[in-house]
């Protein structure tokens, strides 16, 4: 009884311990990484597993393949080197080849819906389509057409095609985009999906000043060429660009429009597919694979280059990639000649589940899946945008907004605070009626008082005993500055109007408003990340462009003989921000109570703080020196010439003293480290 005992005693707790101990991530040669809602890039569990090496398909050994493509239970393999295509089961067993006779540098293939295998040839300058047999059935050359361009080449890298009579061919430097031809005839149909040329600031500048002749010797500015492409099951184009751009891969509709929500960017791409939920799979030549939804947002990241050590799940140089129906991946090493082989975890089973349920608009099905997902990993923050569509649906809309926002969707959660507003104010109509009643009941109340009886006259002297305080009534000058600039900043040169103190004090308010713009701010107005904050930084840096700025000012009105004296300056600055002491307040409020549907109502007040604001400075300037117009513009000028050239002049002495003390430090490490020898 007492072994009986001792036995159920241990094994309970080897099972806790099993439990409680699962590791966070598989013991595997690469790391799985992922983006949480701040967009930083953070390890996560293993998304895919590394199954097996496919070195050779039976004893035929592959030569530089190049692509590869999954159809059913076959393999077909661009086995570039030798000139073929290769035909195998899922495990390398070899079942034809074919093209040996035909093909010279086959770099890519597709299989067409109605079986065909079209292989783009870069060195024959043809495309050829051929039978699931082998059988050669056409052949497309350089289409004969004068749209196409007589000097334009035809040396096509990858082809693809969709369910009509459209073929796309991604030709090596064609910057006119992807070449469309009928499957049919071979017609050239035109370009489709160039990509958009970038045009930086410099060019648009020697485009405005130089003339015909001069622009012609310029180097033309052109859109880089296709480099890869495939078309999904609904006849979705997808092409990738094979340079480091804001956009290497697109999602192109009908009208060529890409369709991605986020920019798709990374260095070395090689090849991409899709997956049967549309996820976008994509590869670098350096050994990586990256996952991407439909939408474009990144899901994992993982695989790696290998360095000699041979390790499984890591690569010389990926040149293809492809999903089978059940989610598995084959990736194809040119280096090796290898393909190998990967599953989905459990983890990313599940969520691929929540997300092929979320991309149908099914989120109340999808919630379950996600909710599976975070439990087993909490900090896969896009399950939270799923779950929050979820209760979106079930119209919990403050546990909608709290997921939201752990997404970092601030759509989604103006979304879900409109609806939510919306239930608060049916709910509370008649008390928020009543309390406005009451208060302009008391208000009417007061009013009746004061005229009909002395009751207020104590009150009425306390509040006038308080502001006919000195620094009191200079503070509250700055409600005057608005009224009449002129005569109010005649009040601040000549009649001593405010003081240092006051206007301290109004640096010091203008300091707290703008923290708490920054900070304080309504989380769907917000600009800062949640939990990073740098309260003395952010108010050293204004402090530091006040200083800089008045100095500057007072500088020029000096050299330019202007009568503003530094104190005048200082108190000017300050009194002329009227703005944004009165109005920024109001704002940062309005953050808390207004939706992304009624932004326009906090760019108007900003409008209005930004353009009054500016007024008041150039009132300033022309009233405290006694400038005429002209005189008041080339003072402005000087002065934001002088602010900038002063700022330069502090980051090349802040460079030179970093560097200083970074050599100093590293002869004072040398001489310990000699001294301890």
């Amino acid at each position: 009884m007492r072994f009986n005992k001792c036995f159920k005693f241990i094994t309970a707790i080897l099972l806790l311990i099993s439990v409680l101990a699962v590791p966070t991530f598989a013991d595997t040669a690469y790391k799985t990484i992922t983006v949480d809602k701040n967009g930083d890039y953070i390890e996560t569990q293993n998304a895919y597993n590394p199954v097996k090496i496919i070195e050779k398909i039976d004893n035929e050994i592959l030569n530089k393949p190049s692509d590869l493509v999954i159809d059913g239970e076959l393999m077909y393999i661009a086995d570039t080197g030798n000139h073929r295509i290769i035909v195998s089961t899922l495990n390398g067993e070899l079942i034809r080849i074919f093209g040996e006779d035909v093909l010279k540098e086959p770099g890519g293939l597709f299989l067409a819906e109605n079986g065909e295998v079209l292989v783009a040839d870069q060195s024959a300058q043809a495309v050829f389509a051929f039978s699931a047999n082998g059988e050669l059935l056409q052949t497309y050359t350089k289409p004969q057409s004068l749209l196409y361009g007589e000097k334009e080449s035809f040396i096509p890298l990858k082809v693809a095609s969709d369910g009509n009579d459209n073929l796309y061919v991604a030709c090596k430097g064609n910057s006119n985009g992807i070449v469309q031809l009928s499957r049919s005839t071979g017609e050239f149909l035109g370009y489709f999906g160039a990509n958009e040329v970038v045009v930086s600031l410099w060019d648009m500048i020697l485009d405005a000043i130089f003339t015909e002749e001069q622009k012609s010797q310029l180097q033309q500015t052109i859109p880089a060429s296709i480099s890869n492409l495939t078309v999904d099951k609904k006849g979705i184009v997808y092409t990738m660009t094979n340079i480091e751009t804001e956009q290497v891969i697109r999602k192109l509709n009908m009208s060529a429009n890409d369709m991605l929500n986020t920019n798709i960017s990374f260095p070395n791409p090689s090849d991409l597919t899709v997956g049967n939920i549309g996820n976008i799979y994509a590869t670098t030549g350096n050994g990586y694979i990256l996952e991407f939804n439909s939408e474009g947002d990144l899901l994992f990241i993982f695989g790696g280059f290998d360095d000699g050590s041979q390790r499984i799940g890591l690569f010389g140089t990926i040149s293809a990639i492809a999903v089978t129906e059940t989610g598995e991946l084959y990736v194809l090493d040119d280096t090796s000649g290898q393909i190998q082989t990967f599953a989905p975890t459990e983890f990313t089973d599940s969520v691929h589940t929540a997300l092929n349920l979320y991309q149908q608009g099914k989120y109340l099905e999808s919630k379950e899946p996600w909710e599976k997902v975070l439990l087993m990993n909490n900090l896969f923050d896009y399950a939270h945008k799923g779950i929050a569509e979820a209760y979106y649906m079930e119209e919990n809309y403050s546990a909608a907004m709290e997921h939201f926002r752990l997404s970092n969707d601030k759509e989604g959660v103006s979304k879900a605070y409109t609806e939510y507003r919306n239930e608060m104010i049916r709910k509370n109509i008649f008390t928020v009626l009543g309390v406005i009643v009451a208060l302009f009941a008391v208000l009417y109340v007061v009013v009746i008082i004061k005229k009909k009886t002395k009751l207020l006259i104590p009150v009425g002297a306390g509040i006038k005993k308080v502001t006919d305080r000195k620094l009191i009534k200079e503070i509250l000058f700055i409600f005057k500055i608005p009224k009449n600039p002129m005569d109010a900043y005649y009040g601040i040169k000549r009649e001593g109007k405010v003081s240092v103190k006051s206007a301290s004090i109004l640096y010091v308010v203008f300091i707290l408003i703008y923290l708490a713009d920054k900070y304080l701010s309504g989380y769907i107005f917000s600009t800062i990340t949640d939990g990073q904050y740098s309260l003395l930084k952010d108010a050293g840096i204004i402090v530091g462009i006040f200083v800089l700025f008045v100095l500057c000012h007072y500088l020029i009105c000096s050299i330019t003989e202007g009568e503003a004296s530094l104190k005048n300056i200082y108190c000017g600055v300050i009194y002329s921000l009227m703005p944004y002491l009165i109005l920024r307040p109001v704002v940062i409020i309005l953050t808390h109570a207004l939706t992304l549907d009624e932004v326009f109502i906090l760019n108007f007040l900003n409008t209005i703080i930004i353009a009054c604001s500016i007024a008041l400075l150039v009132v300033m300037i022309s009233e405290l020196n006694n400038y005429k117009a002209s005189e008041t513009i080339k003072c402005i000028f000087w002065t934001l010439f002088a602010f900038f050239m002063a700022i330069v002049v502090l980051f090349i002495l802040y460079v030179m003293c970093k560097q200083t003390f970074e050599f100093i430090s590293q002869i004072w490490s040398e001489v310990i480290y000699r001294a301890e020898v």
